[in-house]
């Protein structure tokens, strides 16, 4: 088969994907699934091997990421219930002061962004947002922005998030230094969101809704468990930072004292993500839900209501896999990589702006990851990289995927919903603030790949 031949059908399954999920209003997993196929068939693999390839290709992503993003979304869920996020958000308000209200918002989603999912995240979070802003008024976009754009900064380049786990596994990156690098990109790219938020707020104002958020907002309330006594920051703190410092530890160990000493071969079991993501749950249901009085019953039924909302991200990223490894063995995704090439774009910017372009045309950050990684991951055999460049491209594609965030995005209307903004308003403000806070994150990858460069 000719190259043009294989680059028509790239384009035609990327142009596929795109119709199906914004037109066609097709659910993303039968998008991705369907398209596989179609493509399988059509870049000349036999009939027989068809069916196997795709089970192949799915597997080969959930072997790990059904792992990771389920504990990681039971993780977040036991926070949740257990009163966490109110009592870091109450802590950091008062750290910070009423006058840096909206700095403390911002630090409170950033860092209960890590174990929760940016739209549930968001939609607990939203009645602390609304008890801060009745109480000091003021535009809500002063208070709506920077909250928003810090949770959806850590959703797009820090793991256990789905898309960057997916895009990770697609591409061979480590997730140790995907956690390290996308972290440290976290931080730039919510600084700026909160900066930028500043003008906008003062610009666009928008009126504190007197509505009582609390009767919207389904699905996430709290289980039916009595709070005697909530948890300290510190043991919220704990179980966030717990898992986070085992994976790092994996992965530093490795480096600074060899492969071969026994500390880093224990961390090498406790540092894995997944082992290192259920010592987190273990110990978050110990000391947030045990301690406080909570049943076996009780741990149960909180660790059965995080798993539903996840089922439909480990499909669609089990079938994000599945077309990546279809667009590898008919020979696609090497033809689309010579091409990208030829480009001369240096990798980072090349990752970026097609995560970028896939996002803004389809909506989800996590399909625009899953969809880039593919058509990158043939680009990066071809460079002879370290895995830290590899971790850096990951964190580039993941930075793409926050940008140009608009009315294709669940995120989008969940923002503007809970929070009674009009959709001008918003196109103006959350979808500008959403793309400063991208190329936020592709800058720090820049200067992190040419430190990087420089030290290696």
């Amino acid at each position: 088969m000719t190259t043009t031949t294989l680059l028509l059908l790239g384009l035609g399954s990327i142009a596929a994907i795109l119709l199906l999920i914004i037109k066609g209003k097709v659910h993303p997993f039968i998008t991705l699934m369907s398209v596989a196929l179609v493509l399988a068939l059509a870049g000349g693999i036999p009939l027989v091997e068809v069916a196997p390839l795709l089970i192949t290709g799915m597997g080969n992503t959930l072997g790990s990421v059904a792992l990771i993003v389920t504990l990681g979304a039971i993780l977040g869920r036991i926070i949740e219930v257990s009163g966490g996020a109110d009592v870091l958000a109450r802590w950091l308000l008062n750290t910070f002061g009423e006058k840096r209200a909206p700095f403390a918002l911002g630090a409170t989603g950033f860092i209960f962004g890590i174990p929760v999912f940016v739209d549930v995240g968001l939609i607990v979070l939203i009645p602390i947002v609304f008890g801060v802003a009745r109480r000091l008024q003021g535009s809500m976009l002063k208070y709506a922005l920077p909250i928003a754009g810090a949770m959806l900064a850590v959703h797009c380049v820090v793991p256990p998030h789905p898309g960057i786990v997916g895009g990770s596994q697609l591409l061979n990156a480590d997730i140790g230094l995907v956690m390290i690098f996308g972290l440290i990109a976290a931080v730039p790219m919510w600084l700026v969101a909160h900066f930028v938020s500043k003008p906008m707020a003062a610009r666009n104002f928008v009126p504190v809704s007197e509505a009582d958020t609390l009767q919207t907002v389904g699905g996430t309330g709290a289980m039916n468990i009595v709070k005697t006594k909530t948890p300290s920051v510190a043991l919220v703190l704990s179980t966030i930072v717990l898992p986070l410092v085992l994976i790092m530890g994996g992965t530093t160990f490795v480096v600074v004292l060899g492969e071969d000493n026994s500390l880093t071969t224990l961390f090498s079991l406790i540092g894995a993500s997944h082992v290192a993501l259920l010592i987190g749950v273990v110990y978050a249901a110990a000391v947030l839900g045990f301690r406080f009085g909570w049943s076996r019953d009780d741990v149960e039924n909180v660790i059965n209501s995080a798993l539903p909302p996840v089922a439909a991200v480990i499909l669609i990223t089990g079938a994000g896999g599945m077309f990546g490894y279809t667009l590898r063995e008919t020979g696609v995704a090497d033809a689309v990589a010579d091409l990208l090439g030829s480009t001369g774009l240096p990798i980072i910017l090349l990752g970026w702006l097609l995560a970028l372009f896939i996002r803004a045309a389809q909506g989800s950050a996590t399909v625009s990851m899953l969809t880039t990684a593919p058509l990158v991951a043939p680009l990066l055999t071809t460079m002879d990289l370290e895995p830290a460049q590899i971790a850096l491209v990951a964190v580039a594609i993941g930075a793409g995927t926050m940008g140009l965030s608009h009315v294709n995005d669940s995120m989008f209307w969940i923002w503007s919903r809970y929070f009674a903004v009009p959709v001008s308003t918003s196109l103006k403000t959350w979808t500008l603030v959403s793309t400063a806070a991208s190329v936020a994150g592709l800058i720090a990858v820049w200067i992190m790949w040419l430190l990087v460069g420089a030290i290696l």
